[in-house]
């Protein structure tokens, strides 16, 4: 009798232990915040569903200069920002300070145009510069210009020459003018690792579709990661100093949201939590730029509408997204 109690007894010490790691990895929702939350749940499978969240966004500047009132892209970088106007602007970066938006200074691109210029990002050694908006759809010349970060350091206006990486996407092959009715613009950008990461504008179904390029210059072709109903068009994109965060903006019927990625593995940015955020109040606003000053908090840019000038907002993250670390990579120096 009491052999076998002792066996029994050895046997559940035994079980339990492994019964525990199976129950750790067990994938749900991990996020307290969603509705849906799973306290047994130890891995994030991306099924979190979140309440609607509606707010009004700080203004940090209501109008900047006319020089800059197509802003489609934005950058922070040594206690500035840096922009660019959008198809048709000259191929050149502007420097503006975050108090006012005033120009502080240029940086002239010489060997590029503008055919349509719609986002920026950077990584420790170069930035990057989009030529890929496509409204029409039909565009076969898109390319990124890359251009040394030490050239955009200086307080003076300057001229700097890119490399260029030229991209085709693999997965078109209708070239058929669809005037804001294709699936293939394309205005947010970001750098992670060894890649530049797309995330396409889809006019016609209103989705995203997430692309990897390499950072070399060449000619490469361009196939789709992975997806994601953005119910609105992505227009704007930055990854957050610790590498842990990916805001996404845009809007819908010309009202402004931003889609927060977060709790993600590697570049999997849409395996993760994805929640909206509606911006009040901006009805006729329309967000292009997204630019980290620090963890948990972004500066969004809006270019000149019929109803709205071009501006900038502030919103901080960390109501939503949690602690993600503070400190500051040499990337974002």
């Amino acid at each position: 009798m009491y052999i076998v109690k002792y066996v029994l007894w050895v046997s559940v010490i035994v079980i339990l232990p492994g019964l525990s790691g199976i129950r750790a990895q067990s994938p749900g929702c991990t996020d307290p915040q969603a509705l849906n939350y799973s306290p047994a749940a130890g891995v994030n499978d991306g099924s979190c569903l979140y309440p609607p969240v509606s707010l009004m966004p700080a203004t940090l500047v209501r109008s900047l200069p006319a020089a800059v009132k197509e802003t489609s892209g934005l950058i922070f970088l040594d206690g500035f920002l840096w922009t660019h106007n959008d198809s048709g602007g000259e191929p050149v970066l502007y420097k503006l300070d975050t108090l006012r938006g005033k120009v502080r200074a240029t940086l002239t691109i010489t060997n590029a145009r503008n055919v349509d210029w719609e986002e920026i990002t950077r990584d420790q050694d170069y930035i990057y510069i989009g030529d890929f908006g496509n409204n029409l759809g039909n565009r076969k010349d898109l390319l990124i210009y890359k251009v040394s970060k030490a050239a955009i350091t200086g307080a003076e206006n300057g001229e700097a020459e890119a490399e260029i990486i030229r991209f085709a996407y693999g997965d078109q092959l209708d070239f058929t003018i669809a005037n804001r009715s294709n699936n293939f613009d394309c205005e947010a950008m970001l750098a992670s690792g060894d890649s530049l990461y797309l995330f396409s504008k889809n006019w016609a179904d209103q989705q995203t579709r997430l692309y990897a390029l390499p950072k070399t210059p060449g000619e490469y072709i361009a196939r789709p990661k992975s997806s994601f109903n953005a119910d609105g068009l992505i227009t704007g994109s930055d990854i957050s100093p610790s590498g842990k965060e990916v805001m996404l903006c845009g809007y819908k019927d010309y009202r402004p949201f931003i889609w927060l990625l977060y709790d993600f593995r590697d570049a999997d940015f849409f395996g993760g939590n994805k929640r909206r955020i509606d911006f009040s109040g901006h009805t006729g606003t329309q967000t292009e730029g997204v630019a980290y000053l620090r963890d948990y908090e972004a500066v969004i840019s809006s270019e000149r509408t019929a109803v709205s000038p071009a501006g900038l907002f502030k919103i901080f993250t960390r109501p939503w997204t949690g602690n993600t670390g503070d400190s500051l990579p040499d990337a974002f120096k």
